[in-house]
């Protein structure tokens, strides 16, 4: 029961300090999604080739619906978003933006019912994990910066602001480990449905 309690404690303290991140991410990709959904045309230049070199993919055998391939290729994404973390996320909003671009602008070109039962199943988890995974990067970013802080700013006890830096950047760094580990659980998932049921369930929503 105390263990319960305190995971509880924790679990909402990590809500909390994190939320705002995950909020941030969140509102980029969701922008950007609806842009390039309600206006495709805008984003043609740059969409229009990824989009076909993805049917191109597909028809050729080169995508394949296989659970490990889904699932190594969506982390080596959210790795790639959270690692730039140490570059100030500037890439990490990027990728960021050029996915949610992509999954709007393919929504776009498909039937509604279609765009929805084809995307839904899985998307719900492989989105939302790259959306974490962006918060995650963010976090990343705070500890460099809370880090870079503990050096440069005045104090009369130099020592131990660094080290006070020192440790509450530590801590930082574990809450952006830990959203990994959710991603990474989410991505398992998403990559599980998407080889085995979103097929099926598409199918079975839109009738082919």
């Amino acid at each position: 029961m105390i263990f319960k309690k305190s995971f509880k404690r924790y679990a909402l303290e990590f809500y909390n300090r994190n939320k705002y991140h995950v909020l941030l991410s969140l509102v980029i990709f969701v922008t950007f999604l609806i842009l390039s959904y309600f206006y495709p045309s805008f984003f043609n230049n740059l969409m229009h080739p990824a989009m076909t070199n993805m049917r191109k993919g597909v028809s050729n055998g080169t995508i394949i619906l296989d659970h490990t391939a889904l699932f190594t290729n969506n982390f080596s994404v959210a790795l790639n978003i959270y690692t730039s973390g140490i570059f100030f996320s500037i890439q990490s909003v990027y990728i960021l933006i050029y996915n949610a671009l992509l999954v709007g602008y393919t929504g776009a070109h498909m039937k509604f019912l279609s765009f929805i039962a084809y995307t839904l199943p899985h998307g719900i988890f492989e989105l939302t994990g790259i959306i974490i995974s962006g918060a995650a990067s963010l976090r990343l970013t705070q500890a460099i910066l809370t880090l870079i802080k503990g050096f440069v700013v005045k104090s009369d006890d130099r020592k131990n602001t660094i080290s006070q830096h020192i440790d509450l950047s530590f801590k930082i760094i574990v809450d952006s480990l830990i959203l990994m580990l959710i991603v990474l659980v989410l991505l398992f998932v998403a990559g599980y449905i998407e080889a085995n049921l979103t097929v099926s369930i598409g199918k079975a929503l839109t009738g082919h």
